[in-house]
């Protein structure tokens, strides 16, 4: 959402439930979106307004509840809401939907649910043309794409692209996406990935991140190999990760992002040329806790 609308705010007044304030377009976000089940415009004190009724009216439309807390029977609101609507329902395919989210208090929105299809189950590792054990699910993928704020026609960067995971879900959003790795059996499996879904890269390189061969990129995301399934070609992690940012520093202009996914044990501190914005801590089992680092690229 910041990347429509830098000066955004939020509030979660509850688990599972993400307030915005932003002039961002909502289906713009819900075109992106990874892990949100819904997406839309709040009703003002959960009253529809005529232009409410006017969007549920053109086509088609359902009604949608999700329950957070409570176990109450919803049928009389949604009778009551159905009553006010009064347009054509449609139950499989609606254009549009009134979502009612049920927890501490009832939250309403209209949204648009076809938008938040992204046909993640086609795009899944095993549905690939070639297949790795360290490749990453789309919506993981998009997630990582969109921390680093690449919009449509910039140029999106993953120096580790391996089976090419990052890149399908850069091209899904409209960017042009880069590709790099070592490994030829890698970069021609990527490569035929890209194939598979008919997409246009702008390339897929075999080359070392440690020099990367480019000299501008609007945008760098990825998951640096480590792990049993990962070859590293004899670096340590720690090393990869410093080379990484090093080559980024001189690729990246000043605002721009670079989202790495690395072990928590390998720290990125504080960089010249960077800031760390966030870090998301993700365990995995207990030895292993995955950290994403999103850093902005700024003056030395």
């Amino acid at each position: 959402m910041r990347m429509q609308d830098s000066s955004a705010t939020f509030l979660s007044p509850q688990k599972r439930v993400l307030v915005a304030s932003t002039t961002a377009e909502p289906s713009s976000i819900e075109a992106r979106v990874a892990y949100s089940r819904r997406v839309g415009p709040m009703l003002k004190n959960g009253i529809l307004g005529e232009e409410d009724l006017r969007l549920l009216r053109t086509g088609t439309y359902a009604i949608k509840v999700f329950g957070l807390e409570r176990k109450d029977d919803s049928e009389g609101l949604v009778s009551d809401l159905a009553d006010q609507v009064d347009g054509r329902v449609s139950l499989d395919h609606p254009d549009r939907e009134l979502t009612v989210v049920r927890g501490e208090r009832d939250y309403f929105a209209v949204t648009r649910p076809l938008l938040m299809r992204q046909n993640w189950v086609v795009r899944r590792p095993r549905a690939r043309a070639f297949f790795h054990p360290s490749a990453i699910f789309p919506k993981f993928s998009r997630l990582l794409v969109n921390l680093s704020g690449v919009m449509p026609g910039e140029t999106f960067l993953d120096p580790f692209c391996g089976t090419g995971s990052l890149l399908l879900e850069a091209s899904e959003v409209g960017a042009r996406p880069l590709g790099i790795d070592l490994h030829s059996k890698m970069t021609k499996g990527a490569a035929s990935n890209r194939d598979k879904f008919g997409q246009d890269w702008l390339a897929v390189i075999r080359a070392d991140s440690r020099h990367i061969p480019l000299t501008r990129v609007d945008a760098i995301a990825t998951d640096i190999p480590y792990g049993r399934v990962s070859t590293t070609s004899g670096s340590n992690t720690g090393a990869i990760l410093e080379n990484l940012i090093n080559e980024a520093s001189s690729i990246l202009t000043d605002g721009r992002r670079l989202v790495v996914m690395h072990p928590k044990s390998v720290d990125v501190g504080r960089r010249d040329g960077f800031v760390l914005e966030e870090e998301l801590h993700l365990p995995v089992h207990k030895k292993l806790t995955r950290t994403i680092s999103v850093l902005r690229r700024c003056e030395d």
